[in-house]
């Protein structure tokens, strides 16, 4: 029994020998082949990159399973330094990139892992850094438009601001900014209570000055009415130049007018008797369609006095017309319900005034006239002259057709029965 163990550790111990003196012999031819060169420059590679190459497991292990080893080594060094590099580019742009699951498998060296660290920080000041400059831009974007208004309110904005930050200089502003406010608003006010008054008297002095104005063409319409009246009575009105005031010249034209009908009165009783009958009874004849008029003069000159007579003769038939179509327009205008257009009535005024100087010229004819010697080397001339009213009523109409003031109303007017019994007498006249 014993032997036969001894036996079985002897042939072990042979086999043993064999298999070690087969390997060292491999392993020793090995060491001139082109494997032992490539390890050699993957540990030079693996040194370069700052790795210590991996060791061989055993002398047993074979050389090509030690190359995948230092290749898997040396692979896993470049990509860590390409990560170096990466991470390197991106500290120093303060950029951020994705991580890839490879790269991520990588993140165990100390170096990578600071360079991450020191990325974030750096990413954290740098946001931190962007918006405290959002922060300022708004504020000072706020300061600028506040500056804005307030220049455009005509304030200066506060300039020294080493007191105060940026928040402190927008209250500064806006308070600024309220006080002008409020000094507009009262400066608003006195401007608007200084125009209110200055509307006020302004009213007031239009006022007056309409009312002086309307004195003034009374005290004017005074006056030539009493010049009117001078002259029907054949005598020349005083020169208003020897007078300083308008009322002291009408007053003085007043007292001629009253001193001119006592001579007139006093002439009258003593030549009643020289007057021709025809003459006082001329004017009883008129109608609607023909008017009748005298006047008279006493010149020392026959053909003066007959001039004068005829002169004195249109300016009461220009009278009369006047009269008679200012009759005839209120009647218009009462009849269509216009009384109160104080406008148009002037126009139609102006028209009637017109119409009478233009026809009582040349539309009348000498009906009869005498002339009669009353002594002192005077002559005394009577008129009487007849006029046809067509005339005067066909030149109205006219002009009222054609008037610009009267364009809105004329179709109103024409349906007055006035209007009407206008149009029948210039038919009449006409014979149409």
């Amino acid at each position: 029994m014993i032997l036969k163990n001894i036996s079985k550790f002897l042939i072990v111990c042979v086999c043993a020998f064999l298999i070690s003196s087969t390997n060292f012999n491999v392993l020793h031819a090995d060491d001139h082949t082109p494997k032992r060169k490539l390890i050699n420059e993957l540990k030079e590679e693996i040194i370069d990159l700052g790795g210590t190459p991996v060791k061989r497991k055993n002398l047993l292990s074979s050389l090509q399973k030690w190359i995948d080893e230092l290749e898997a080594q040396l692979e896993k060094l470049k990509k860590i330094e390409a990560l170096k590099v990466e991470l390197t580019k991106e500290l120093e742009e303060l950029g951020e990139k994705t991580v890839s699951k490879e790269v991520s498998e990588l993140e165990s060296d100390e170096q990578i892992i600071a360079l991450r660290k020191q990325i974030e920080e750096a990413k954290a000041k740098n946001k931190a850094a962007e918006e405290k400059k959002k922060l300022d831009e708004k504020i000072a974007a706020a300061v600028e438009k506040l500056k804005e208004e307030l220049v455009a309110l005509g304030g200066e904005p506060i300039v020294d601001t080493s007191d105060i930050d940026s928040d402190e200089q927008i209250k500064a502003l806006k308070k600024q900014i309220k006080d002008i406010k409020e000094k507009k608003e009262i400066e608003k006010a006195e401007a608007e209570k200084k125009a209110e008054e200055e509307r006020i008297a302004k009213e007031k002095k239009d006022k007056e000055e309409k009312i002086a104005k309307e004195k003034k063409q009374k005290r004017l319409k005074a006056i030539e009415s009493v010049k009117k009246e001078i002259l029907m009575m054949g005598e020349t009105p005083i020169s208003e130049y020897e007078f300083t005031t308008e009322d002291k010249y009408i007053a003085a034209l007043k007292k001629q007018v009253e001193e001119i009908k006592k001579i007139k009165e006093q002439e009258e009783l003593a030549k009643k008797n020289e007057i021709p009958q025809w003459w006082i009874e001329a004017e009883d004849n008129s109608s609607d369609t023909i008017i009748y008029v005298g006047g008279t003069a006493d010149s020392t000159d026959i053909q003066a006095a007959k001039d004068i007579a005829e002169f004195n003769a249109k300016i009461n038939l220009a009278s009369q017309i006047e009269s008679i179509i200012n009759s005839k327009t209120d009647q218009m205008f009462s009849q269509v319900g216009i009384d109160n257009n104080e406008v148009l009535k002037r126009e139609f005024n102006r028209i009637s005034k017109d119409v009478s100087k233009n026809v009582s010229v040349k539309g009348y004819r000498v009906f009869k006239r005498d002339q009669l010697n009353i002594g002192n080397g005077k002559w005394r001339s009577f008129v009487v002259l007849e006029f046809k009213t067509g005339l005067a009523y066909k030149t109205f109409i006219n002009e009222v057709e054609t008037n610009q003031t009267a364009k809105a109303d004329i179709k109103k007017l024409k349906n007055s029965e006035a209007f009407k019994e206008l149009e029948q007498y210039v038919a009449e006249f006409t014979g149409a």
